[in-house]
């Protein structure tokens, strides 16, 4: 996924699956599909809500998406691209 120039995205993969195995593989395939590759992985996990605080915006996005992919069983990911990322670094405030 190239839409604006990126070389890489970072984000998180939401993965309905009985097992981190399960996991792992159906991601793969699911980036496979959408013509990206795993650079590097941080962490997999499995969701707890517990762990998120939804004063948060950014675990609220989290809490949101997790809860779509459990419900009806889809593969969801949300990720910014290393083009985004440059352009946020440039902005300035005040």
């Amino acid at each position: 996924m190239n839409e604006d120039g990126s070389e890489y995205m970072i984000g998180t993969g939401f993965v309905p699956a009985t097992s981190m195995q399960e996991a792992l593989s159906l991601f793969e395939k699911y980036l496979e599909d959408q013509k990206m590759e795993i650079l590097e992985l941080e962490k997999c996990k499995k969701f707890d809500p517990a762990n998120f605080d939804e004063s948060d915006d950014e675990d609220r996005k989290i809490i949101r998406v997790a809860s779509s992919s459990m419900e009806d069983e889809q593969i969801r990911y949300v990720g910014v691209s290393s083009e985004a990322m440059e352009c946020e670094e440039g902005e300035t405030y005040g």
